[in-house]
């Protein structure tokens, strides 16, 4: 059952990542299943939040590093060295948004893309753009 616990419905869990690539899957064939009759709103209801816990249990502490033994040796001592050019920066409510991209960086006026240095492993992205979005985890 996707039912949750009731002491567990009362808990607010945070809805930002149904903005992400996933989230916008989800609602995208939620919206389609309650088109063509399938699904109603409290199914609707009942699977967003079981997408939000999922989604805040997972990324909370080492959630996703503890269920991943790849990642173990990575976590607590990677470093990420990025260089771009900052477009926008945004905190609200403690979460904060970062937007970079190619721009001019330095004295020269050649466009440079963004640079993202992986530590250890010592691998290097360039991208066009990155956007960073980061959250205060609750107390």
């Amino acid at each position: 059952s996707f039912g949750m616990a009731d002491e567990e419905s009362t808990v607010q869990y945070l809805q930002h990542y149904r903005g992400c690539g996933l989230g916008k899957a989800l609602q995208d064939a939620l919206d389609e299943l309650k088109g063509s009759g399938n699904v109603g709103d409290a199914e609707i209801t009942m699977i967003n939040e079981c997408y939000d816990k999922c989604i805040n249990d997972a990324l909370e502490g080492g959630g996703v590093v503890e269920n991943d033994s790849s990642l173990q040796e990575w976590h607590g001592r990677t470093k990420l060295t990025i260089k771009g050019h900052l477009q926008m920066f945004r905190g609200v409510d403690s979460v904060w948004t970062l937007v970079l991209n190619k721009g001019s960086m330095g004295k020269g006026p050649e466009m440079k893309q963004v640079n993202v240095r992986v530590e250890p492993g010592d691998q290097e992205f360039n991208l066009d753009a990155l956007k960073i979005v980061a959250m205060q985890k609750a107390q």
